[in-house]
């Protein structure tokens, strides 16, 4: 199994990835991205590799050896061999007239040199490669093994640089032999930034549609396996294809919304295509785990409500009856509101027959009007469902007679003044920008004001990017025009 971690151009690391992969039996991690202040730091005082603490309450567990890389994760300057550089290659054949051996052999000595100055022992690694490289690999490994064979050479001249080819494990184990004590590190490198106004922290929210259907995804991913193992089915191989693209997913070009858009659609109708699959599975396993017994008829076709975030279910539009199974995934009982989109009034019954309380409330004219919406289903009931873990229950809806249908709503849009939502047990007090006035607990008379709370944007700088301060806003880096945010509205909307 993998014992290292190598995460070479992901925008920046939380301390809760050195714990998690420390927990899973990991030696170290390299990465080959850090702030560029603290890079330069770390070079100064050779702690370019240290302990990284995890976590404060799991101790030495969370522990992780981790290295930030000398150079990004490409060779040193000039020593690109790939196609797509203009670096010259290595030519030793000294009836050449572009004869080069010494002067680049000179110059590798020098860079590693350099790039040694921020470690703590006579151990580096200096990376070669990087994106799109080695589709022509005879050629960059032919002038790899020339300056590995004329650097060696000398030694014999009193050099003190070894070169070879290694893996980060066998670095490690270099340095674990070394026995040297390491600082250490207890917080994130987050945020990431390579220079004085480029904070990669704009991919936080870029495309956020992407982010919130990949992890979807995985809700879907994680409970049809879930359901393929509780059902005794073979069906891995089904699930494979949902499982393929989400790991495509989370490389960092991907979940972190910082791809063009063709890319996006790509990275979607993959997931989607998983999906399909997937619910392929959750029927055949619906269809063992549904029935109580030989004698109960067989489970109806099950069908997920792909759309349920914009309040769209085409299925169940209409129907006179219906029912929703709910599946637990995780190890502890929950309860969670459940909200179904549907045209008119139902009665929703428990798994042991019982009605239980329901509400019908309108869905916001903002998301009836949502572009690619085609249900013209106008309200949702919500209603409390208690699933057991690891479990499932399902809810039965019958349409209620017409003259019990309770499809009169009486909502007053208040746009200019504070707006009170209240039950007996707390009071809360909404203003009028829409912003979070006060929380009163009534019963034991306690009030907690949120003065600040707010909803507000930044206008983002329109550079070009020639240089530093002309460091533009986008799916990268997040910089604001002005440091005075604007309110979302002045009013209720």
């Amino acid at each position: 199994r993998p014992k290292i971690g190598w995460q070479i151009d992901p925008f920046g690391h939380s301390r809760e990835q050195a714990s998690l992969l420390a927990q899973m039996g990991f030696d170290g991690l390299f990465f080959g991205r850090a702030d560029y202040d603290d890079r330069a730091t770390r070079n100064r005082t050779k702690t370019m590799e240290m302990i990284w603490k995890g976590s404060v309450n799991l101790g030495r567990e969370s522990w992780l050896f981790t290295g930030v890389l000398p150079n990004g994760y490409g060779p040193p300057g000039s020593f690109c061999f790939d196609y797509r550089c203009s670096d010259n290659p290595i030519m030793d054949d000294p009836h050449f007239y572009d004869y080069n051996v010494d002067e680049r052999v000179q110059t590798f000595i020098r860079a590693a040199h350099d790039e040694a100055v921020g470690y703590a022992t006579n151990h580096i690694i200096m990376t070669f490669g990087s994106d799109f490289q080695y589709e022509n690999a005879n050629e960059g490994f032919k002038n790899l093994d020339k300056l590995i064979k004329y650097v060696n050479a000398q030694q014999a001249n009193g050099s003190n640089v070894n070169v070879f080819y290694s893996t980060p494990s066998c670095y490690l184990y270099a340095l674990n032999k070394a026995d040297r004590a390491w600082t250490s590190k207890k917080d994130d490198f987050f945020p990431y930034a390579h220079h004085p106004h480029g904070f990669w922290t704009g991919y936080f929210t870029s495309r956020a549609a992407l982010k919130r259907y990949e992890r979807h995804s995985n809700n879907i991913l994680q409970a049809t396996r879930q359901l393929n193992a509780l059902a005794n089915l073979t069906l891995r191989n089904d699930i494979f294809y949902l499982s393929e693209a989400m790991g495509v997913a989370q490389h960092h070009d991907a979940v972190s919304g910082t791809e063009k858009q063709e890319v996006a659609f790509d990275y979607a109708q993959r997931l989607s295509d998983g999906i399909a699959v997937a619910e392929s599975v959750i029927n055949q396993a619906y269809s063992k785990l549904l029935p109580k017994d030989s004698q109960s008829p067989p489970a109806s076709t099950q069908f997920l409500c792909h759309l349920s975030n914009i309040s769209q279910c085409l299925q169940i539009d209409g129907q006179e009856r219906f029912t929703l199974t709910l599946w637990n995934p995780t190890i502890h009982p929950i309860v969670q509101h459940a909200r179904v989109p549907v045209r008119t009034d139902y009665t929703v019954r428990d798994p042991a027959g019982q009605i239980i309380l329901s509400e019908l409330v309108p869905i916001s004219d903002a998301t009836q009007n949502i572009p690619g919406r085609t249900s013209v289903t106008q309200k949702q009931i919500v209603f409390k469902a208690s699933l057991p873990a690891l479990g499932f229950n399902t809810y039965y809806f019958e349409k209620k007679p017409e003259e019990k249908q309770n499809n009169q709503f009486k909502v007053k849009i208040t746009h200019n003044e504070e707006c009170v939502i209240q039950n007996q047990n707390l009071r809360v007090e909404i203003d009028a920008q829409g912003n979070l006035g006060h929380i009163v607990n009534l019963k034991k008379s306690f009030d907690v004001a949120f003065t600040s709370q707010g909803f507000y944007w930044y206008q983002g700088f329109p550079g070009n990017n020639s240089q530093s301060e002309f460091q533009a806003s986008g799916a990268y880096i997040f910089r604001p025009l002005t440091p005075t945010a604007v309110p979302v509205s002045q009013t209720r909307s």
